[in-house]
């Protein structure tokens, strides 16, 4: 697609974006201003020009500005411009404020209904769908976005202060509610929080009538690159910042200069995205329509979905045998999620038959049969396809919206009966397996001895271009096995005769095709040809007694009941409810090459394909030799040669080497294909090459035999020489505007390699965005404890869900560590709000290293620090970016410095013996790399600090005090050693921080203060020594106590903060160094608890002058508490009893231990606490346990590890469950012991 012409202004508004907002548009201008200089000869300010009426010439001008500035900042609004209204005012779309307004503007248009009264209940349904429009299209926006509009404010002139301020207002409480969109409980809650925001009262029977319009328009009432990623997965979500996908694929009709991606997605082209925004304006304009005549929003929905499954039959040439009760199209979210239509086709065949004799084997009885899915070419389909063809989940986001778990099975799916057999598609070598005697011995091993049906996938088309298994053995199986043999023909890269459809639809074999591979269809849309034989045994299963097991409920996150015909029935009743508009959409946009493509004439297909790639291949050999290497295509697997099996010859895989003639790796060609596709010209401003975006097909392992990039045909360039050459009966000429571009993405890898480091520093490692933030809340909001009177409601709702207690309960059920997911976010939102912005947070793992706490720190914007290197691969497996990653252990092997510094973690060095290894491994790095002259101090080292000791004494707990003269941590800072640091690092450019942690519980705010105030010192005295600012970053560590003592939050991070600018100002100077701390205790002890049952209570007999009546046993002692039952004079713990039904206990008070289960006589969580008399089956409730707890667990005496559980609690005080962590298995126990 080429390149639209861009104005002056519209380039200018491009080039300061780059620095000042998300969006990029190509090409740029070197020439970087923020003004309007093309209206009125340039001379007229925005200022002049927002206040005054401007000229016809002017105002035409404006216009085409405008129109310019859309095209490169906001394309996704081109299609809703139109005959733009005559104004007066000066839009600049880089600002959120004014693209939002916009936006708004040219949506209320759209839905200008002149039939409506405005009194009408459907007008105020109308406002109300602007309102839920606007706010979702401010929720595509980053976070720094969100604030610009928040608290945009650009008067003309002193006097309009006042009247924007209501405006800020109300913009500011828009923010607020667009981050509520997400937890909204139901649609009335939405529209309530809406109605709120527009003074429309929520009462009556006008707010029915309203609700009743907003709910039929509500699913349509977001812009339509919105639209398109919803009802997909997470490989369509849309980074609020770049504006594309884990692919670099957008759905926003951004110009790509060279796209070659069809192999695996593509970016939106405009005129696809018009044609998706023309069909929601339909719908949307139905959805409100009051013509008594007009089809319901679902019906119009239904009529919709219809008419794209008969397209979708149409252009594969199967519409006759639909007609005929042959086969049924089932249209599916992605060609990964029509895996799961296949296995339930095979679930159904399964239950259909198995009593009859012929189908089994002698011997076998029904109970003993199961699914066998035998998956061909693993690792060059979709990395899903295995998960999905066993029902299991392959995202963390399903279709529906749901959350799911990558891996684990779909709601009540009958897992134990189906079986993934995966073959992979190449050798250790990266040679071609050939696997059609494995094939054949697997089938006949399935069902000569028992299974009861094996799903046998046949790839035509692997990411790399070729088929497997061959279609002979295929089809002689198919016939030794005709019924309990299903044939799955995975052709969705649709790189096949379009006559082969037809054929393996006679066969009775199941068809998984797509729209948004060789199609270019918006990521991602696929559909399934289902044999009539399979659709009539789903039709039963659905109705039979097994229809929970044949068609699970889990199925409904993944299909709607829109997405298949209507005359099945039963099947749909299973399937959820939702209309998936992204599908509808994403398929709309796939017909604008495939439809004129199915009309090209199959010989020119072929003339097309024969030319394009045996140039393209002859051109990357005889020019590209030294920096490429093909692979060569595999020898097709059919015996015959005239086979129309092996699909189209559309894709050329190719290996990078780079400057060293090394290929680049799996790892490094990921970020060579995003480099690709970004525009590079704020780094390499002078060549015009970097500017240039080229989308290829994703990089394809090839096992050890390294990695391969993809320049992939796609239809739309079929259809583009198609058209071009038959008007110059050449396809040859026609042909070489892609030559050129081919050309571009080769010139473009030469350049990226020449300049490896500097852009993967600034665009690979810098640019790790984290997951869209809850808005910022007061400081007084931020008391984030967990309160006593919650923790009674979620001990009382987890008995009342038999989590806990009962006569019955398992050994498990009886222990549990306990959340507040609220809290928790609460935490770290009080981290963030508390410091200034130039400082840094990293969550110490150690204090909590559950998963799903270190989750909550990455996706709440906070780093980690590491106290081991397995903490540290603990952080990467997590998705913490490693320059956010702090190691700071005392005991780092020369081994544990070189993975961390290779991963690009930064590194604290402990002593001066550490500090020389890493020297020696930074220079081997350095010499590696860079010739002889190269400066010492070059290079991609990540950073690298050193711990001092400030030597400020102990505080009120020694044990946890690190500051001590003889204390192993860091290097003490006496003066000898003090110029020995300086020395080191003026000789040692590449260090670049200092450390220092003077202690945890019981250090004073001014005693953590003041070691802030010696580090800052130190890394004063290095710089003037170097004569240059060589200290980037101070990191002043954690240490903030807690309150074991009551609930409340004490101290609390702004206090600490209110201390250190108090006592250590200069660490607020805006100097360039960044801050960084290291709490952990503070943030996640308040946020957990512990409970558990008691198993027994022992009386004790009464002793003069001891009034300690009893002890009671529970599930937890110092194998959780190992701190409070050593040292119980430093770490008491606040203890609360419940009764067996979960209800606070009001026995009369008495004085008592509390005791764990070890075999320890120091084992006790409590010693002589008066709490209410304790019973056998009560509940004792452990206080203040989120940190500390179970990354102290001790294994003494082989106790499991309990299960860990999260809540939240809504305003109502409603409770939700779930559980994070299962407790530990007693095998899992014994495989500690070896």
């Amino acid at each position: 697609m080429k390149n639209h012409k861009i104005s002056t202004v519209a380039r200018q508004l491009k080039s300061s974006s780059k620095t000042n907002s998300t969006r990029v548009a190509s090409p740029s201008s070197d020439d970087s201003k923020n003004s309007f200089d093309g209206i009125a000869g340039g001379k007229v300010p925005v200022s002049e020009l927002r206040t005054r009426t401007l000229s016809p010439e002017e105002l035409e001008q404006a216009a085409t500005e405008l129109r310019d500035q859309v095209e490169a900042l906001r394309p996704e609004l081109l299609p809703l411009l139109g005959p733009l209204p005559i104004s007066g005012r000066i839009w600049n779309l880089q600002q959120p404020s004014d693209a939002v307004a916009f936006s708004a503007l040219l949506q209320d248009r759209l839905l200008c209904l002149p039939e409506l009264n405005r009194n009408s209940p459907c007008y105020s349904a109308r406002d109300l769908v602007l309102l839920y429009t606007k706010l979702k299209y401010l929720e595509t926006f980053s976070q720094a976005e969100l604030a610009g509009y928040a608290n945009a404010v650009t008067p003309a002139s002193p006097s309009t202060v006042v009247e924007t301020a209501p405006l800020v207002r109300v913009r500011q409480e828009e923010v607020r509610v667009v981050r509520q969109l997400a937890t909204v409980a139901n649609t009335t809650e939405l529209f309530s929080r809406l109605a709120a925001l527009l003074h429309i009262p929520c009462h009556g029977d006008a707010w029915n009538e309203i609700i009743k319009f907003a709910a039929n328009a509500l699913p349509f009432a977001e812009q339509t690159e919105s639209l398109l990623v919803r009802g997909s997965d997470d490989r369509s979500t849309l980074c609020p910042l770049t504006k594309t996908n884990s692919y670099n694929a957008s759905t926003i009709p951004f110009s790509t200069d060279v796209a070659r991606g069809s192999c695996t997605c593509s970016s939106i082209s405009l005129t696809a995205f018009e044609h998706a925004e023309r069909l929601r304006k339909q719908l949307l304009l139905n959805s409100l329509s009051i013509n008594p005549n007009a089809q319901s929003s679902s019906e119009f929905f239904t009529t919709k979905m219809r008419t794209a499954r008969a397209r979708v039959a149409t252009c594969l040439g199967v519409s006759d045998m639909i007609r005929a009760d042959q086969l049924r199209v089932l249209l599916s979210p992605s060609g990964t999620d029509a895996e799961l239509w296949a296995t339930v086709a095979a679930l159904a065949r399964l239950y259909s038959g198995l009593g009859e004799e012929e189908n089994l084997p002698g011997g076998v009885g029904p109970e003993q049969c199961k699914v066998t899915s035998i998956i061909t070419a693993g690792g060059e389909i979709g990395r899903g396809s295995n998960s999905a063809s066993g029902g299991r989940h392959f995202s963390r986001l399903t279709p529906s919206g749901e959350a799911g778990t990558p891996g684990e099975p779909l709601r009540k799916f009958p897992s134990g009966l189906v079986d993934v057999v995966t073959l992979p598609a190449r050798d250790d070598q990266g040679a071609v397996n050939r696997i059609e005697d494995r094939i054949k011995e697997l089938v006949h091993e399935k069902l000569d001895r028992g299974s009861g049906v094996v799903l046998l996938h046949v790839v035509v088309g692997t990411k790399t271009g070729y088929a497997c298994p061959s279609m002979s053995v295929v089809d002689a199986l198919a016939g030794q096995y005709p019924n309990r043999l299903m044939v799955v023909m995975d052709a969705c890269q649709m790189r096949v005769d379009r006559l082969l459809y037809r054929e393996w639809a006679a066969k009775g074999y199941v068809v998984l095709i797509t729209g948004s591979k060789f199609f270019g269809g918006s990521p991602f849309c696929g559909a399934v040809l289902m044999p009539m034989r399979c659709v009539f045994e789903m039709e039963a299963a659905a109705v039979e007694c097994h229809s929970e097991i044949a068609l699970p409920l889990g199925l409904e996150d993944y299909f709607s009941r829109y997405d298949i015909p209507e005359d099945m029935r039963h099947v749909r009743e299973r399937l959820g409810t939702k209309m998936n508009i992204g599908l509808l959409l994403r398929w709309e946009t796939a017909f604008v090459n495939m439809e004129p493509f199915c009309m090209i004439p199959p010989a020119n297909v072929s003339a097309i394909c024969k030319l394009y790639m045996s140039t393209c291949r002859a051109k990357v050999q005889t020019s590209w030799s030294h920096m490429v290497e093909l692979l060569n295509p595999p020898e097709p697997t059919e015996s015959d040669s005239s086979s129309t099996v092996t699909p189209i010859d559309t894709i050329v895989a190719f290996k990078v080497c780079d400057q060293n003639d090394e290929f680049l790796d799996m790892s490094a060609l990921k970020a060579l294909h995003t480099l690709l596709a970004k525009d590079l010209s704020d780094a390499l401003p002078d060549d015009a090459l970097a500017k240039k975006r080229c989308l290829l097909g994703q990089p394809v392992s090839l096992g050890k035999s390294g990695a391969v990039l993809r320049i992939a045909m796609g239809a739309d360039m079929f259809n583009e020489v198609y058209i071009r050459g038959k008007g110059e009966s050449d396809f040859a000429a026609a042909m070489e505007p892609l030559f050129e571009n081919d050309d571009a993405i080769l010139h473009k890898i030469a350049l990226i390699l020449r300049h490896w480091e500097k852009l993967h520093h600034q665009y690979i490692e810098e640019c790790v965005e984290p997951t869209t933030l809850e808005p910022l809340k007061p400081l007084s909001d931020w008391n984030f404890s967990v309160k006593d009177t919650q923790v009674a409601s979620v001990v009382h709702q987890m008995q009342q869900d038999g989590i806990l207690g009962g006569d019955d309960a398992e050994e498990e059920s009886k222990l549990a560590v306990v959340y507040d997911l609220n809290a928790i976010d609460m935490a770290f939102q009080a981290l963030l709000t508390s410091f200034p912005g130039h400082f840094d947070h990293r969550f110490a793992m150690k204090s909590c290293p559950l998963t799903f706490f270190v989750k909550r720190a990455i996706e709440n914007d906070v780093g980690l620090e590491c106290a081991s290197i397995v903490e540290v691969k603990h952080a990467l497996r997590l998705g913490c970016p490693p320059h956010r990653i702090v190691f700071d252990s005392p005991c780092k092997t020369r081994r544990d410095l070189k993975f961390a510094m290779n991963a690009g973690v930064e590194v604290n060095a402990d002593n001066f013996e550490e500090l020389e290894i890493i020297r020696e491994h930074a220079e081997a790095i350095f010499q590696s790399s860079f010739p002889e002259c190269t400066p010492r101090y070059a290079g991609n080292l990540p950073r690298v600090g050193l711990r001092i000791n400030p030597l400020l004494g102990v505080g009120t707990n020694a044990c946890l005090s690190v500051s001590t003269v003889q204390s192993k941590f860091g290097v003490p800072l006496t003066p000898e050693n003090r110029a020995k640091i300086i020395a080191f690092f003026c000789a040692n450019p590449w260090m670049t921080g200092l450390h220092a942690h003077v202690g945890s519980q019981g250090c004073s705010l001014e005693m953590l203060s003041q070691g802030a105030v010696v580090l800052s010192e130190l890394a004063n005295e290095i710089d003037t020594a170097a004569g240059t600012s060589r200290i980037k970053v101070l990191n002043i560590g954690g240490g903030l106590s807690t309150n074991f003592d009551g609930e409340d939050v004490s101290p609390t991070f702004a206090e600490y903060v209110n201390v250190l600018r108090r006592k250590a100002p200069q660490l607020f100077e805006r100097t360039g160094r960044m801050i960084l701390t290291e709490f952990g205790s503070s943030v996640s002890s308040k946020t957990g608890w512990t409970v558990s049952e008691v198993e027994y209570v022992k009386t004790h007999p009464p002793v003069d002058g001891d009034n300690l009546e009893q002890t009671a046993i529970i599930h937890a002692g110092s194998d959780l508490f190992l701190r409070t039952c050593y040292r119980p004079d430093l770490f008491e713990r606040r203890l609360s009893v419940y009764n067996s039904a979960g209800l606070v206990s009001m026995a009369p008070l008495s004085v008592q231990n509390v005791a764990g289960p070890l075999c320890f006589g120091g084992d006790l969580v409590g010693r002589r606490v008066e709490l209410p008399t304790i019973s056998r089956g009560d509940l004792v409730v452990v206080h203040d346990t989120g940190a500390n707890t179970m990354s102290m667990f001790s294994r003494h005496c082989s106790r499991p590890a309990p299960a860990v559980y999260g809540y939240r609690a809504d305003k109502e005080g409603e409770i939700s469950l779930e559980l994070l962590k299962p407790a530990e298995s007693p095998e899992e126990v014994m495989s500690f012991w070896g």
